[in-house]
């Protein structure tokens, strides 16, 4: 059976991957098409002439930052047998808020945006939390 934590860092895993999509869509265009993706790029070539995309690009590596805290914990409450009600909540929490937060990035709307990181990053620490107490 599989626990909550690991069936949301699951989907946390699934978003963070899917998060390469609008940028290297753009990447595909820029270049001339998906060939082009594997060669050298000429020097001087800068990947994200469009600010939306070099958002899209700073989101995604954002959440494989957030991914490497989540994730040791959201494990950890699983082999320890650790997992309860809230940290279910906890963990669901976590992906909702990344799933927020990535089109507010996009979007760059800044209040919000560091609102919603500090919800995902209080979820990690709320696990975190339940496994030291």
């Amino acid at each position: 059976m599989m626990s909550a934590e690991i069936y949301w860092l699951t989907w946390n895993v699934v978003l963070t991957a899917a998060m390469v999509i609008p940028y290297a869509v753009y990447r595909i265009k820029k270049l001339g098409g998906l060939w082009q993706v594997f060669l050298t790029p000429l020097p001087g070539d800068s990947p994200f002439d469009d600010e939306w995309a070099h958002r899209a690009y700073r989101a995604h590596m954002n959440a494989f930052e957030g991914i490497a805290l989540f994730a040791p914990v959201a494990i950890a409450v699983h082999i320890t047998g650790s997992g309860n009600e809230a940290t279910a909540i906890a963990a669901a929490t976590y992906f909702w808020a990344r799933l927020i937060y990535a089109p507010l990035y996009y979007l760059k709307v800044p209040v919000l945006k560091t609102a919603i990181w500090f919800v995902g990053l209080g979820a990690t620490l709320y696990l975190a939390y339940e496994l030291l107490t």
